[in-house]
């Protein structure tokens, strides 16, 4: 027994190894292995074929001893090896099949240990830490966020494997959140269509900044398609602890998925393009021209005598109690000392809403009363208000469709022909005035009520003002319509003495009507600013589809900055003149229109990425703090210059026809040029380490700002 099982040397030896963890193919396959067998790494290290050596035109075998030696028959006469290439494909060794199969059957009585173990929450093990203290109440119930607790231990492993898990666990985040809308777990919580909107208004770097190493590992690691749903544990990551702060994310987080990187606010990040003036102010005030013109001292004084100027900007702005937004003071602490005699318009009779046409005595010959028959209409058209009165007397319709296209200022020289309908609508406007002395506030709800409610009601009311005006204009009105009724020519009557004596010896004009003996007409001239009458119509006309406002003859004398109304005046400022500070808005998908009557801040933003608060940016004992950002806009002629970017009326060339811009996406200037960046930076950069994303920006587009 001292010889030896087998031979140990280099060459001779065939000996296995058994503890290796993989054994050579041939073993597997015919028992004999090669004598080298699998690296490490279970590759075969058998190399039969060698490289033929060239020397002195002909070749000579390479294999090495380890290989089997040199062929005998040498290469081949092309260069190449005789041999056969009989590598094998190695196999695990039974040691490492038996060791596999252990530490899995380790696994599975680990993982029924502990539910065995674990009593009726099983799940307790698996809590990595505890939640934040919102959430602390639900700590105990993993099901409210994970839905792998639904199930078992097979149902934890599938969700693991699952990449749609985190997905569905986002989906119970916004049973709590339902505030982040319908599209929460899209980029910023924004439709795919509107990112990329915003993402292509994106200004490019003004400088050149490259992003950190790390940024850019992330971006090409982990950066979403704008298309892809993210999970909310993609910022948010929980189960570190009662005091964590889920909503904190690092610059590097936040610039993973931006298409712009750069390294820093004051290195690179692109410019602020127009802010904070893209957005459309909902009153209009230009500033430069108001505080380099109008507040100057000689100015000032020279055209606005008794008004009061403002001392600083403190004057009309300050603060809200957060101090997060500049609030604006009421028109009657800024404005009413300079504007208010404006807006009464005391050098003005005010608007018609009721007139008597001219009509010749001989076209309402036998036709009773009619004591407008001399000089010369003023408008085009009746007053607005009588038009819609009228509108639905079908007899007033007969006549206009026989007169067609009309001009009230050249009513009399119409064909002969007309006369009929001429005095049909003398008629139809003795109708309305008999309707209103029988039935008052109704005959006008009744005329309204079914084409135009909408300005039914609006106070102060003209009745009490069409009782006088038919008591002075008509007074045996009741006697005339009862012979036009019957059909019988009524003659001219005197003014008896008893329809006199129900005429007030004085009109009384307090609540803003009034009547004209001299022209026949019935006006309306404001009480003062936030007139609740121009207010109420405004509003109405702006929200009535039916009527084009271009075509409301009363629209355009109310909106029109610069005239009256009447196409013969060519007077300073007008009655009313609401739209020339309040802009209007267009809902593109129902067509209504609104009047922004209140500057309220961001109003039409729907989306709002960026955080700004200016209490801390308020340097006490400053002066002109409102300066150092606030500067005006650069003009070669400040005197002159248009005072708006987007006008809220369209004017054409003659400056006599004025559309109203209802167009709420196209912004107005309040005379400021936008912020610069270079602004910010002198306070937000590396030193002061105020520069982070969250310092100023938001994720969710559509949550409330929390100002930092």
């Amino acid at each position: 027994m001292t010889e030896p099982l087998q031979s140990f040397d280099w060459k001779n030896s065939n000996y296995e190894r058994p503890a290796n963890t993989w054994i050579c193919g041939h073993m597997c396959e015919s028992g004999e292995p090669c004598r080298l067998g699998p690296d490490s790494r279970g590759e075969c290290q058998l190399q039969s074929q060698c490289q033929p050596e060239e020397k002195d035109g002909k070749y000579s075998c390479t294999r090495s001893t380890m290989n089997g030696g040199k062929c005998k028959e040498g290469p081949t006469r092309e260069g190449t090896c005789c041999q056969p290439d009989s590598r094998c494909h190695p196999r695990r060794s039974l040691f490492a099949k038996r060791r596999l199969l252990g530490m899995i059957a380790a696994i599975v009585a680990v993982s029924i240990s502990l539910a065995v173990f674990s009593g009726s929450s099983p799940s307790s093990l698996l809590i990595p830490g505890e939640v934040t203290a919102s959430h602390a109440n639900i700590e105990s119930d993993c099901n409210a966020c994970h839905t792998a607790a639904e199930g078992g231990f097979a149902t934890w492993i599938h969700s693991a494997l699952d990449s749609k898990t985190l997905l569905n666990d986002s989906e119970r985040c916004l049973k709590c959140h339902s505030d982040l809308g319908s599209e929460a777990l899209f980029p910023h919580g924004i439709s795919v269509d509107r990112l990329s909107e915003i993402t292509e208004r994106i200004p490019l770097n003004q400088e050149p900044s490259k992003a950190p190493i790390a940024l850019q590992l992330s971006s090409l690691a982990s950066s979403p398609a704008l298309k892809d749903k993210l999970a909310c544990s993609t910022c948010h990551r929980e189960h570190h602890g009662r005091k964590a702060d889920l909503t904190h994310l690092t610059d590097l987080q936040c610039q993973t998925c931006h298409t712009t990187q750069f390294e820093s606010f004051e290195h690179g990040h692109p410019g602020l393009g127009d802010y904070p003036y893209q957005r459309r102010s909902g009153i209009y005030f230009d500033h430069q021209q108001h505080l380099n013109r109008y507040f100057m001292a000689d100015e000032f004084k020279r055209t606005m005598p008794q008004g009061q100027k403002p001392e600083s900007c403190y004057s009309c702005h300050s603060t809200d109690p957060t101090g997060k937004i500049m609030l604006t003071g009421s028109f009657k602490n800024m404005c009413a000392s300079c504007h208010e005699p404006q807006i009464k318009d005391v050098e003005f009779p005010g608007m018609p809403f009721f007139a008597l046409p001219v009509i010749a005595p001989e076209i309402m010959e036998s036709q009773g009363e009619w004591p407008h028959t001399k000089g010369t209409f003023k408008t085009a058209r009746l007053p607005r208000l009588m038009e819609l009165l009228m509108e639905y007397d079908p007899k007033y319709q007969s006549a206009m469709q026989q007169l067609g296209t009309i001009d009230y200022r050249v009513l009399n020289n119409l064909d002969q022909k007309h006369n009929a309908a001429i005095v049909e609508i003398a008629w139809s406007v003795k109708r309305l005035l008999y309707n209103v002395s029988l039935s008052g506030e109704l005959a006008l709800k009744q005329r309204l009520g079914n084409s135009h409610p909408e300005y039914s009601n609006l106070q102060p009311s003209i009745i009490p003002t069409l009782l006088l005006a038919q008591q002075i204009w008509f007074p045996n009105l009741a006697t005339e319509m009862k012979l036009h009724q019957e059909k019988k020519s009524i003659p001219v009557l005197d003014k008896t003495e008893s329809s006199l004596l129900s005429i007030p010896s004085t009109i009384d004009n307090s609540n803003g009507w009034s009547l004209s003996d001299s022209n026949f007409t019935i006006r309306y001239r404001p009480l003062g600013h936030a007139d609740p009458l121009l207010k109420g119509w405004l509003n109405r006309a702006v929200q009535d589809r039916r009527v084009s406002m271009n075509s409301d003859h009363l629209w355009q004398i109310i909106s029109n900055p610069t005239a009256s109304g009447l196409e013969d005046s060519q007077g300073a400022l007008a009655s009313g003149r609401c739209l020339l500070c309040h802009s209007i808005d267009q809902d593109p998908r129902t067509g209504l229109s609104q009047i922004n009557w209140l500057p309220s801040p961001g109003q039409h933003s729907q989306e709002r990425f960026t955080a700004f608060s200016h209490a801390p940016h308020l340097l006490t004992g400053t002066q002109d703090q409102c300066g150092s950002c606030h500067t005006f806009e650069k003009s070669k002629n400040t005197d002159n210059t248009p005072i708006l970017k987007q006008d809220y009326f369209f004017r054409d060339s003659a400056n006599l026809s004025w559309t109203v811009n209802v167009n709420c996406d196209e912004t107005c200037t309040s005379g400021f040029q936008p912020i610069s960046q270079k602004t910010c930076v002198t306070c937000h950069n590396k030193t002061t380490a105020t520069q982070s994303c969250l310092q100023c920006h938001k994720y969710h587009a559509h949550t409330p700002i929390k100002h930092q």
